[in-house]
């Protein structure tokens, strides 16, 4: 008898770990929205989500508060049951969509349903393969501006490919960064189609316009458009609404039977008060923290990369809510030091270029303030661990359901969300430039010019205190370290007078010279040209060679 329980149970639980790997049909499924108007409702509410519910519900957007909204799917087998639970307990709610499935296919335009595409397209969902893909053509064709990195591998072997955009200084490893992440989450599809439209903005804009270009050499960008490549194949072919990642099933028991479920809630594995609030210990349930902070290979490899190259913005796209979050989100009212002076400012700023391309409005604040508590995050292990001075979540739309179908925000919706996300973003790059780019290349532009050995510019130094270099009639090749491009010129007999050579490193007058030296000492030349500051000294020293008209004859 014993024998054949145990039978019984692992037969349970290798059913229930099958179930996961089954095609997953939403028909019939029904998208609940309440408006939860008391305490009472809340605690019911939350009682649904945080504990063993009588009915199967997935909650897109979870009870926070009185006046939070709430969505939440439910099975076929328990919508009549629900419905009248609800009645009963004089809740109201207004049924959103009524069958899920067709949300589903609605998603995807009928054209893509009839005649699947091949390649990538940037006005609809593309397969993680169509996606990486489409990186490696573009670094195919632009090698200069284009780097992939591979950071790590998923559960699934799958690689995490990052793919890095900057020209001129941006390849030196110390320069200030952007790093943008997409696909945390499996079905927020509309996030890694944001960040690669966001791509495309950012690659064809350097060839168009001088003063982005100008950014990305000195702050380059690195977007992780699929941080959960798993996840997102298995909501692609399996199960649609697949939130978490592919985490090996762990089984335990409940009361007389053993349940088996697969996955961790990356955005809750994160060492920012991991486990503190807003996610659960019960493997099944879709905000699992997992076994540890950083127990999973993905946001390992996030926080290694990132650690070894600290940007000076991160962002994580999200859906669904038009929300721009900014850190902390594990509890209310937490706010890091810079919320209102820098952290704030920039996000309204930000949301107010977003909003002008479409009218979309957004809400700016924490994720605990305009929601719930969730710890964990991965853009508060951004501001709080590695001190990130811009950190946010961005949540694109739509905004609820009853204007949208939530996470099945449609592909007609991929251009306008991307238009907009990228005006928001291109005024978080623009602030990055200028606190931690510009600065430094003012330094620069200010700075004397260091003296120039006389061993590299062909002479050679002796013990006299005044001394006579002759120049013969042949090709004389000015260089300095920080040149990049030299000039050769023919000299006829002159005489350089008073040279002190008390030592071999000299300060040269330019009137000392019979040669124009045409250098730029750095890719900015550009930048100081677009923005007319050529007329002044200090640039003309610098970025001869683009500011000095005898230098383009």
């Amino acid at each position: 008898m014993r024998l054949a329980l145990y039978l019984l149970t692992v037969l349970s639980a290798a059913v229930a770990i099958q179930s996961t790997d089954k095609q997953h049909s939403y028909r019939n499924f029904k998208l609940i929205r309440i408006n939860p108007e008391n305490d009472a409702t809340l605690a019911y509410l939350k009682s649904l989500y945080e504990e063993e519910s009588p009915y199967t519900l997935d909650f897109w957007q979870p009870p926070s508060h009185v006046g939070g909204v709430v969505d939440m799917t439910v099975a076929p087998s328990d919508a009549s049951s629900l419905i009248r639970d609800l009645s009963a307990r004089g809740i109201h709610y207004i049924v959103a969509i009524h069958d899920l499935q067709k949300a589903i296919e609605s998603e995807r335009s009928l054209a893509s349903w009839a005649h699947p595409p091949k390649g990538f397209g940037y006005e609809r969902y593309n397969s993680l393969d169509e996606i990486y893909n489409e990186l490696k053509r573009l670094k195919r064709e632009r090698p200069s501006l284009i780097t992939l990195i591979d950071i790590g591998q998923t559960h699934e072997n799958r690689t995490m490919l990052v793919v890095k955009i900057g020209g001129g200084q941006s390849l030196d490893e110390d320069a200030p960064s952007i790093w943008l992440d997409a696909g945390i989450h499996a079905r927020e599809w509309i996030a890694p189609a944001t960040a690669m439209f966001i791509l495309r903005e950012l690659v064809e804009g350097y060839e168009t316009d001088p003063k982005l270009q100008a950014m990305l050499d000195h702050v380059p960008f690195y977007i992780l458009p699929v941080m959960n490549p798993d996840g997102y194949e298995h909501s692609r072919t399996m199960d649609r609404m697949w939130r978490k990642n592919r985490r090996p099933a762990e089984c335990h028991n409940k009361e007389w039977h053993t349940v088996c479920c697969r996955g961790v809630d990356l955005n809750r594995n994160f060492d920012w008060y991991w486990a503190a609030s807003g996610s659960s210990s019960d493997s099944c349930h879709d905000t699992y923290h997992g076994p540890a902070a950083f127990s999973e290979p993905e946001s390992a490899a996030v926080r290694d990369f990132l650690e070894a190259y600290p940007p000076k913005a991160f962002i994580s796209l999200h859906s669904y809510s038009q929300m721009w979050l900014i850190p902390f989100g594990h509890r209310r009212r937490s706010y890091p030091n810079d919320y209102s002076s820098a952290l704030r400012p920039l996000a309204i700023k930000a949301t107010k270029a977003l909003e002008a391309v479409h009218g979309t409005k957004y809400q700016v604040g924490t994720g605990a303030d305009l929601m719930y508590e969730a710890s964990g995050g991965s853009h508060d292990w951004a501001k709080g661990a590695l001190k990130v001075p811009f950190s946010y979540l961005i949540e694109l739309r739509p905004r609820n359901t009853l204007f949208g179908n939530g996470f099945l925000l449609p592909e007609r919706e991929i251009v306008p969300v991307g238009n907009e996300t990228w005006a928001a973003i291109r005024v978080v790059a623009d602030e990055v430039f200028s606190q931690f780019a510009q600065p430094f290349l003012r330094g620069k532009a200010d700075k004397k010019p260091e003296p120039i050995s006389l061993s590299k510019m062909g002479l050679r130094g002796t013990s006299t205190e005044q001394t006579t270099a002759t120049s013969r009639s042949e090709p004389t090749v000015v260089e300095t370290e920080a040149s990049k491009t030299t000039v050769t010129t023919t000299q006829t007999e002159t005489t350089t007078k008073a040279i002190s050579t008390t030592t071999e490193e000299i300060t040269v007058a330019p009137s000392t010279l019979a040669t124009v030296t045409c250098e730029d000492y750095g890719s900015y030349c550009r930048l100081w040209k677009v923005f007319n500051l050529c007329d002044r000294r200090a640039v003309q020293k610098l970025c001869t060679l683009t500011c000095n008209p005898q230098c383009r004859v």
